[in-house]
């Protein structure tokens, strides 16, 4: 049996995708999504919040997507995988944890600063979700 790696994730973008270019010409994608969780605590009567910010990853055609589509405050769907890299700065190995996105969806559309919502046009398809 193999081993599966699949995450799927909802949330806002806190900021527009940074796009970057390899030196082979391959367009790559990075931004971040605030994913809210809400629980109770034991010892309270209210409902808490929690939010993690998740790093994004998305290459070539799914990359021009994002950079075409995509911008602060949109909220999507990402179905992708998780990965941990880990790199060395000033003589110090640390880690990384993000998602390589296989799809992105929009799920819904930033508000535009004239109070109505800017219109951004995006495939409309059903996500790929196996436990539908």
């Amino acid at each position: 049996m193999s081993d599966t790696n699949r995450i799927f994730l909802t949330g806002r973008l806190v900021a527009d995708p940074d796009i970057r270019y390899t030196p082979n010409g391959s367009e790559v994608a990075q931004f971040r999504i605030a994913v809210n969780r809400n629980y109770k605590a034991k010892d309270k009567e209210e409902w808490q919040e929690e939010t993690f910010f998740i790093t994004i990853v998305a290459w070539n055609w799914l990359a021009e997507k994002v950079e075409k589509n995509l911008k602060k405050g949109m909220t999507v769907f990402v179905e992708g995988s998780l990965r941990i890299r880990s790199y060395e700065k000033d003589g110090i190995k640390k880690y990384m944890t993000e998602v390589l996105a296989f799809d992105i969806k929009l799920l819904e559309r930033a508000p535009s600063k004239e109070g109505g919502s800017e219109e951004v046009v995006v495939e409309d398809t059903e996500p790929n979700v196996p436990f539908s």
